[in-house]
């Protein structure tokens, strides 16, 4: 009786440890499915999808064209429309965009997660890009967006 107790009691006290193990790599995951499915409502000019992916309160650097940084949805959503715009020219079928994030990290942090990788999408040039990401009721939202100045393939940094 005392043998049967003790192993449940020890198979209780390491349940968290095991928990606490499986618990980031299933964080991971899911934070790599949320920028999947951001990057391909981005790369299919997925208004909604798109949109909903962020946080109401997030703060957006954009790329390129747009120097000023966006807080709020009011602010980033109206710029997001304006460059949604410019990507779809006169295309009629999505994709309009061929996105492809290299060298993705994600770093999880409980409830905050934040994804850098590199975009490869200007010839010569490597420009970096950083979400942090909030875990919520509803999954993973953006919080912040940001560009960070595109480098020549050589080392030099760009304006």
């Amino acid at each position: 009786m005392f043998r049967r107790a003790n192993s449940v009691l020890l198979c209780l006290s390491f349940s968290p440890i095991l928990l606490a193990q499986t618990k980031p790599d299933q964080a991971q995951s899911e934070v790599r499915a949320t920028l999947t499915k951001f990057v391909r409502a981005f790369d299919d000019l997925d208004w909604e999808t798109f949109r909903l992916a962020f946080c109401d309160d997030a703060t957006v650097f954009y790329p390129r064209g747009f120097p000023e940084r966006a807080s709020g949805r009011k602010t980033f959503e109206k710029t997001f429309k304006l460059v949604f715009d410019q990507i779809g020219g006169g295309k009629t079928i999505a994709p309009y965009m061929d996105i492809r994030p290299k060298d993705l990290e994600v770093q999880v942090f409980g409830d905050v997660a934040i994804a850098t990788f590199h975009l490869d999408d200007r010839v010569g040039l490597l420009n970096r890009r950083t979400i942090v990401l909030n875990r919520t009721k509803e999954g993973w939202e953006n919080c912040a967006l940001a560009r960070i100045r595109g480098f020549r393939l050589g080392g030099q940094s760009m304006n």
